[in-house]
Order: C-alpha cells, then sequence, then structure tokens
C-alpha cells in the first residue's frame, strides 16, 4: 500500500491514515485523533500525530532533523515517543534518533507496526488475518472520508478480502 502510495505522491499521507487507522483498531475504546494530513502539530495544538496516554507517535515517510527534534521536545516533555518510518528508511532513522536520545524513542517502520497489530488482533491465525486487514482498511477509508476532500487517498478493497 505504501509502495502504490508513493509511486502517486500520496504516501506521506496514507502513512499517517494507516497508522490511525491501527490505532483506533486496537484501542476502539479510546479516541484517536483525526485531524486532516496537511494540518501541522503547531497549528492544532498537538504533541505528534497521534498521541495516546502518555505516548506520541510520530509518522513520516521522510525522517530528517525536524521529526527527531519533535521526538527531543517531547521527551523533555516527560512524553514516551514513538517514530514510525517506512521500513527502507529504518536504520539512518534509528540512527538518528539515537544520536539525538540515546535508547529514548522507539523507532519502528510503519509495516511492521501495522502488521504485528493485525497479526496479534487476529490471534495469529491465517484465516483471521484476512478480516484483520479489511477491517483496517474499512475503518481507514471512514477516517479518510470523515476528513478529507481528496478522495484519491481512499484505498479501493480487493474482493479477495472479502
Amino acid at each position: 500500500i505504501l509502495a502504490e502510495a508513493e509511486a502517486v505522491g500520496k504516501a506521506p499521507a496514507v502513512a499517517q491514515y494507516l497508522v490511525g487507522a491501527k490505532l483506533q483498531l486496537r484501542f476502539p475504546k479510546l479516541t484517536v485523533s483525526n485531524d486532516r494530513f496537511a494540518a501541522g502539530d503547531i497549528q492544532t495544538g498537538r504533541k505528534g500525530d497521534f498521541q495516546i496516554a502518555d505516548t506520541v507517535f510520530h509518522v513520516t515517510v521522510a525522517p530528517g532533523a525536524a521529526v527527531v527534534e519533535k521526538c527531543a521536545r517531547n521527551l523533555r516533555d516527560a512524553m514516551r515517543v514513538y517514530l514510525l518510518v517506512p521500513d527502507n528508511y529504518l536504520a539512518g532513522a534509528r540512527q538518528n534518533a539515537q544520536m539525538t536520545a540515546p535508547d529514548k524513542v522507539a523507532v519502528e517502520s510503519i509495516e511492521s507496526f501495522i502488521a504485528n497489530n493485525i497479526e496479534e488482533l487476529s490471534l495469529f491465525s491465517r484465516g483471521r488475518v484476512v478480516g484483520g486487514l479489511r477491517r483496517l482498511l474499512e475503518l481507514y477509508n471512514e477516517r479518510v472520508g470523515e476528513i478529507e476532500q481528496d478522495r484519491c487517498l481512499l484505498i479501493e478493497i480487493p474482493p479477495s478480502l472479502a
């Protein structure tokens, strides 16, 4: 999904909405914020893209110094921090986070963060994984549909996930 979104220049938004859907799927009784992708943290008063309890989640497909500095600010505010990046940027993002805040920022790939959650919620059953993935994509589309006018961000759910 991220590779296809990257090909059409939509990866940053798709990544953020996928993580939001994953968090909502995992924590159905909590309110998981759903801000427009283009809404910046400062304008919305957010500490990151998402916050669950005292943990802030930053989602980026282009990890650089600015996001690592946001992580450092969150740490100074006594928050726990997750930095979620595409798998192909994982090693570099971990090195940057380690240089800025040694052993303080959890850096994970977006792909693993989402896939592991689907596996766990599906009780590691192949038959249930298909339904879990379908529910993730349905939540993703619901969240995008609630706040975005750009319908290009919606994901067509393949019949194989029925």
